[in-house]
């Protein structure tokens, strides 16, 4: 099986809107200090991974992180790899351009997740937030990494 890995353009865009839904498509990051990559699969998104940058918040606005605020990877190819190298291409990235840390926050659900997280050297702390589009707390944990 050929995965290929590319950043996301406009045409990729649409095929992840069509695939995955507004709600995901929308999560993409395309503007400057941002990352955004896709698995391709005979041509046809199997995962994607969005970071953008953000300054911190007071005493630290003076400094930015890069923050992840999607990963999705289609279930047929699930457990193959492909979220362990998004995560890594996209570190790369956010060391590339000299951030100092990398996180983001996941939902319970998505626990199968943990192990890789704690694989990949990242932090986790157990969280609450609001979810705008639910209107609803939404339990959860944030995962952070010390890049350089």
């Amino acid at each position: 099986m050929q995965i290929i890995y590319q950043e996301i353009n406009i045409e990729i865009l649409e095929k992840i809107g069509e695939k995955y839904g507004k709600m995901l498509k929308d999560h993409i990051h395309l503007e400057n200090g941002s990352y955004s990559l896709a698995a391709l699969h005979e041509n046809i998104p199997i995962g994607f991974i969005s970071t953008y940058t953000s300054y911190l918040t007071v005493p630290l606005n003076d400094k930015k992180d890069a923050y992840i605020d999607v990963i999705e990877i289609d279930k047929d190819f699930r457990r193959k790899g492909i979220a362990r190298e998004f995560i890594k291409r996209t570190e790369k990235w956010a060391q590339i351009e000299n951030y100092r840390q990398i996180r983001s926050w996941s939902s319970q659900d998505k626990i199968e997740a943990i192990p890789m997280w704690y694989a990949l050297g990242y932090c986790m702390c157990p969280a609450k937030i609001w979810v705008d589009w639910c209107k609803e707390i939404v339990d959860g944990y944030y995962v952070v990494k010390k890049l350089n």
